[in-house]
Parts: structure tokens; sequence; C-alpha cells
């Protein structure tokens, strides 16, 4: 629902020319609880192969060596145990659903209280009434959606590194304590990895809210806040303090947040003249 800040504001007696209000920053501990949500299907593959993959692997490597030769029948059983734990992957995908869900209402609640506070602090209007969750349900809908196939890839990229790993172990007779590395160091890549989506997911919902609640109450410009990442775009830093409206090819190409580990945000502006 549209909301006609401008009005209320100057029915205050509020004296300035513009409203400016300051960013909304995810918290630490909303992008760790997101963290340890997209951490499940990592302990899904790290149990796998610390209970079922690797033990497989050294018993059909065992008897390979015994046999002196490829024995079909032990490889066939190393790829059975590498199903059954992505059998059990795939139903902690579906589960991180209601888990991102349950995050984003959360994060969502949290960024909207904010946001009418800064108001009522800036401007002495306060929206509480007229603001709701339902305003931005597209928003979460397209995160979760999003945030569900990335963790889906996550795991896809994980079995395809454990399978991988243990398939070229048994065709070269790799020692088990080497396939044993390689599989540590496979999971710790998706483990770091799934610790950087949660931080950058938490940075797109956090921005995407910003547009969607400025939007709502008429505030069609927005102030460039430069992230001050050690590791940025230039273009970004160049843009730092400048305004640009909603509008511009800026903001839809290119807008605060939303490049892939962008921390830039959006300072709202309410123009009253």
């Amino acid at each position: 629902m549209k909301i006609d800040l401008k009005r209320q504001v100057k029915a205050t007696g509020y004296r300035k020319t513009a409203v400016e209000l300051p960013q909304i920053e995810p918290t630490k501990a909303q992008r760790d609880d997101l963290a340890r949500i997209y951490m499940s299907v990592v302990r899904v593959w790290k149990a796998g192969v610390n209970d079922r993959i690797f033990p497989a692997y050294k018993q059909a490597l065992a008897e390979q060596i015994a046999s002196d030769r490829l024995m079909r029948d032990r490889v066939g059983a190393v790829e059975a145990e590498i199903e059954a734990v992505e059998g059990e992957a795939v139903r902690t995908v579906l589960t991180f659903r209601g888990l991102f869900q349950l995050w984003a209402d959360r994060l969502q609640l949290w960024h909207m209280r904010r946001f009418i506070s800064t108001l009522v602090y800036a401007t002495k209007v306060d929206l509480s009434t007229q603001m709701h969750a339902g305003d931005v349900t597209e928003t979460l809908e397209d995160m979760i959606a999003r945030n569900v196939s990335l963790v889906r890839n996550v795991s896809d990229q994980a079995r395809g590194r454990i399978a991988d790993i243990v398939y070229r172990g048994l065709q070269n007779r790799t020692p088990p304590r080497d396939v044993a590395k390689q599989l540590s160091e496979a999971v710790g890549l998706s483990r770091d990895r799934s610790l950087r989506i949660a931080i950058d997911q938490s940075q797109k919902l956090s921005s995407a809210l910003d547009k969607e609640r400025q939007l709502q109450v008429g505030m069609t410009s927005f102030k460039w806040l430069h992230s001050g990442k050690k590791h940025y775009r230039p273009e970004h830093l160049a843009r730092n303090g400048k305004v640009y409206s909603w509008d511009s090819e800026v903001a839809k190409s290119d807008p605060p947040g939303f490049a892939p580990f962008c921390g830039c945000k959006a300072k709202g502006l309410l123009e009253l003249d």
C-alpha cells in the first residue's frame, strides 16, 4: 500500500526541505542465524563423508588392491553411499525452505520496525498502523526462491567434488589419508561458500527491503553510501554520497547492495519542496 509520507510530514510543521533517513544494516546475529541455516546442508555432506563415503572408499580400495584390479561392484558400493547422502541432502534442502522463510520473515519485521522508528525520530510521523508485512510479500517470495536455488547448488557442487575425489582415488589407488585430506578440503570449500552466501543474502534482502519501503512512502531518490570494504568496485566508490533517482539507469542496472557481495546501501531521501 502506497503511503503519502510527504503530506503527513508537512502536516506536522516540519521545517526542513527534505527528510534523510539513516541506513538500516543487518546485524551480525541475523547474518549468523542465516549462516547456521545454510550450514545445514554442509553438515549433511560432512557427516556423510565421515560416516559413509570415506569408509566405503577405504574398503573398496583395500579389496581393489587385494584383487589387483578395479572391481565394478566395489565402485558401485561407493556410488550407493554417495547417492544415499545425496538423498539426505535433498531432504535438508526441502527443510531449508521453511527455515529460510522464518528467518526472512523475522528480518522483514525487524527492518519494518526500524524503518518506522527512524521516521518517528526524524519527522514525528508514526506509520505503524499504515505499514504492514504483507506489503513486501512478493519481495520475500523472490528471495526464498533464490536462496533455495543457491543452497541446492551448494549441495550439488559438494556432491560433484566428493564424487570426483573418490572415483579418481579408486582409479589411481590414492592412499586413504590423501583422499581424506581432499574430502576435508572439499567440504571446507562448501562451508566457506555457504558462509559467504549467507552474508551476501542478508545484505540482499536488507537492500531489497530498503528499496521497497522507500518507494512505498514516496522516497523517489536515494543517496549512495559506499560499504567501505577493502575489496570494492571502483564505480561504487565513485558514487558514494551522490543522489540518484530510483528510476535512474544506475538504480535499474546496478543499485546499492545488489551486485554479488556488494555492501553498499541506499539512504532514503524524501524531497518536501
